[in-house]
C-alpha cells in the first residue's frame, strides 16, 4: 500500500506550504517529518487523512489504506469510558478484544477503564488518544508530535511499541532520539519544497549537509551565468540590434530564477551582572493535603549550573519553579533570592497572546533592544534570526502556526536580556532547527540555567547535573540524563549511532569462552518463551470475561516481553560477532 503525492501544491495565505511536491511512502515505511515550525508538518498530515484539501497536484492513498491518526491535541464524549472510547475503533473485520483496550490503558497509566475524561488534563487527554491509536489495527500510522505531554516511562513504551510495528509510520517529532531509533526515512519540509531521504536522522544529517553544499556551488554558477547575461544585456542600445534573440529569451528565463537563500538562526548573550547570591532553598517542604512533593529540601544555584529537572508527571517539577518565581509559596522551609537576578521563565503554557496584534508589536512593546555579543540589535533584528522574515513579522499573531508562536514565546523571554533562565517543558512544540539553535544559546549563556524535560536527546546535550523528584525527595545526580534512566530501567531498544555523550561500546570479533556459553543458552531460553507467550496469549483470549485471570495473565506476559525482548537484542549483538 503507498501513499502517494503527485505535483501536489498549497498555500495558507500567501506562505507556501508545498508547491508541486511530489513523493511516495509505502506500508513498510517508517517515515520521520522534519521542518522549521510553520513549514507546514501538521498541514501535510491533515492533507493525508483528508482534513485538508490540495489546492494542486493529487494525492493517492491505494489498496484502501486504513489510517490511524493522532493529533497535538485530542477531545472526547466526556460522558463516555475510557474502555468505551478505545473500542470506538473496534470494527467486524477488525475488532479489538476487551483485554486488548484494558492492557494498553494500562501501559498508559490508566487503571481503571471505567472512569471518564470528564476532568482530565491536556497530558492525561493525549495518552488516552495514543492508547487508541496503538490498539486500533491499521496500514499507517500517523501521529503528530506524539511524545508532547509524556513521561519517560510512557516514552520509552511507546518507543518500543514503534521499533516493533509492522506497518507503515509517518511522524512528526521534535524526539531526535526518537527519530534515530525508529526512522528509517526523512521526509523535509524547507519552506515549499520536500526532501525524502533513505536514512535514518544521523544519516540524514550527512546527506542535508551534501546536499546544501552542492546547491550552494549550483547558485554560484547560475549567478555567475546571470551576472554575465545581464552586462551583456545593458551594453547599449547599438548593441543591442546585434544580439541574438535566443540570447534574450534565454536571459529573460535566467532572471525568473529564484534563489534558495539558506535560512539560519544565530543569536548569543552578553555578560549580565549577577551578585554573589543566586537561588537558595533550605528545608523546603511543599504538599497539596496528603500529596507530598518533596520534604526537607536543600538547594544552592551556582554561576555555571546547567540542571536538569526530572520525574513523572505531577511530580512537582512545575511547582517549583513557580516557588522560585513568587507564583507560589514554600509550606515550610526558606527561598533566598539574590538582588541582581534578572530570570527569564519560559513556561510550558502556550502564552495569552492578543491573536489581533502584529508579531512585531508584540516582542517591541515590551524591549525594542537586545545587547549581544555582536552588539545592540533590534526586536525586528532579533525575530530575523528566530526566522520571522519581514513579511511574517507584520503579520497578525493569528496567522501564527502552533510552533511559531511557541518561537516567538521564545524571542519574548530573550528580548528581556536574563541573567538565569528557567526552562519549562521547551522543546514541546518547537521543532528541531530552533532546539540546534536554543541548546547552543545555553550552552553559550554567561549564566546558571534549569530546565524541566523529557527530551533525553536535550538534556544529553546541555546538562552538567539533575535534580530528580523521586518520591517525596529531590536528589541531585551528576549522571547524563540517558545514565540515569539506563540506571533505573536499562532502554531495550537499539543503541544510539552518533548520539553524544552516550559512547559506543567496541565489540571483539569473535566470542570468548563466557560469550559462547550465554550464546547457547539465549538460543534455548528465548524458544522457552516462545511458547509461553504463545500459551499466555491464547489464554487471554479465552478469558475476557475473568477479570482476574486475565489481569494475572497480562502481567506475566507483561513481564516476559521485557525479559524476551532484551534476550533478543543480546542474542543478535552475539549473532553479529559470529558472523564477524
Amino acid at each position: 500500500m503507498n501513499i502517494t503525492f503527485d505535483t501536489v501544491s498549497f498555500k495558507y495565505i500567501e506562505r507556501p506550504i508545498l508547491d508541486k511536491a511530489s513523493f511516495s511512502v509505502s506500508d513498510n515505511d517508517k517515515v520521520g517529518v522534519i521542518g522549521v515550525n510553520g513549514t507546514g508538518k501538521t498541514t501535510l498530515l491533515k492533507m493525508i487523512i483528508g482534513e485538508e484539501k490540495p489546492q494542486g497536484g493529487a494525492i493517492t492513498i491505494s489498496g484502501g489504506a486504513r489510517i490511524n491518526y493522532l493529533a497535538q491535541d485530542s477531545r472526547f464524549d466526556p460522558n463516555k469510558s475510557l474502555l468505551d472510547i478505545i473500542m470506538e475503533g473496534s470494527t467486524k473485520d477488525n475488532p479489538i478484544k476487551d483485554y486488548e483496550a484494558i492492557s494498553i490503558l494500562s501501559k498508559m497509566g490508566f487503571n481503571d477503564s471505567s472512569i471518564t475524561t470528564r476532568d482530565f488534563s491536556g497530558g492525561q487527554l493525549k495518552r488516552v488518544a495514543l492508547a487508541k491509536v496503538l490498539v486500533t489495527p491499521c496500514d499507517f500510522m500517523i501521529l503528530d508530535e506524539p511524545t508532547n505531554h509524556l513521561d519517560n516511562n510512557i516514552i520509552s513504551f511507546l518507543e518500543k511499541f514503534l521499533i516493533k510495528f509492522k506497518h507503515g509510520l509517518i511522524m512528526v517529532t521534535h524526539d531526535r532520539y526518537f527519530l534515530e531509533r525508529i526512522c528509517s526515512r526523512m521526509l523535509e519540509l524547507d519552506f515549499g519544497k520536500t526532501y525524502l531521504y533513505d536514512a535514518n536522522y544521523s544519516k540524514f544529517l550527512e546527506l542535508k549537509a551534501d546536499r546544501l553544499e552542492r546547491e550552494a556551488k549550483a547558485e554560484k554558477r547560475l549567478k555567475s551565468i546571470l551576472r554575465t547575461e545581464s552586462e551583456w544585456m545593458h551594453r547599449g542600445v547599438e548593441a543591442r540590434r546585434t544580439k541574438s534573440k535566443s540570447r534574450i529569451e534565454r536571459f529573460k528565463e535566467l532572471s525568473k530564477i529564484t534563489f534558495n537563500e539558506s535560512k539560519s538562526m544565530d543569536i548569543n548573550s552578553v555578560s549580565t551582572y549577577l551578585g554573589r547570591k543566586l537561588i537558595e532553598i533550605k528545608n523546603g517542604s511543599k504538599a497539596y493535603g496528603d500529596n507530598v512533593l518533596f520534604n526537607s529540601f536543600n538547594f544552592d544555584l551556582n554561576r555555571q549550573d546547567i540542571i536538569g529537572v526530572v520525574g513523572d508527571n505531577g511530580a512537582g517539577k512545575t511547582t517549583l519553579f513557580k516557588i522560585i518565581m513568587g507564583l507560589e509559596s514554600l509550606d515550610s522551609g526558606e527561598l533566598i533570592l539574590g538582588e541582581t537576578l534578572n530570570i527569564g521563565y519560559f513556561s510550558q503554557h502556550m502564552e495569552l497572546i492578543d491573536p489581533e496584534i502584529r508579531v512585531i508589536d508584540y516582542i517591541k512593546n515590551d524591549q525594542n533592544l537586545i545587547e549581544t555579543l555582536d552588539g545592540t540589535i533590534t526586536a525586528s533584528e532579533m525575530l530575523e534570526r528566530f526566522l520571522f522574515s519581514k513579511d511574517i513579522q507584520y503579520a497578525k499573531v493569528k496567522m501564527l502556526s502552533g510552533g511559531e508562536k511557541r518561537r516567538l514565546q521564545l524571542v519574548h523571554v530573550l528580548m528581556k536580556n536574563p541573567n538565569i533562565l528557567l526552562f519549562d517543558e521547551p522543546t514541546n512544540d518547537l521543532d528541531i532547527y530552533t532546539l540546534e539553535l536554543l541548546e547552543d544559546y545555553i550552552l553559550n549563556f554567561k549564566g546558571p540555567v534549569m530546565v524541566v524535560s523529557h527530551d533525553r536527546y536535550f538534556l544529553d546535550k546541555i546538562c552538567n547535573r539533575l535534580l530528580v523528584f523521586n518520591g517525596k525527595t529531590i536528589e541531585s545526580s551528576m549522571k547524563s540524563f540517558s545514565e540515569y534512566l539506563d540506571s533505573i530501567e536499562p532502554l531495550k531498544a537499539e543503541p544510539i549511532k552518533n548520539a553524544d555523550p552516550i559512547k559506543p561500546k567496541h565489540s571483539s570479533k569473535r566470542l570468548s569462552y563466557m560469550e559462547q556459553k550465554e550464546f547457547d543458552k539465549l538460543e534455548a531460553r528465548i524458544s522457552e518463551m516462545d511458547l509461553r507467550m504463545s500459551f499466555l496469549k491464547s489464554e487471554l483470549k479465552n478469558s475476557k470475561n475473568d477479570y482476574v485471570k486475565l489481569m494475572d495473565y497480562q502481567k506475566e506476559l507483561d513481564s516476559m516481553s521485557e525479559e524476551y525482548d532484551e534476550a533478543s537484542l543480546r542474542y543478535l549483538e552475539l549473532l553479529e560477532k559470529v558472523e564477524n
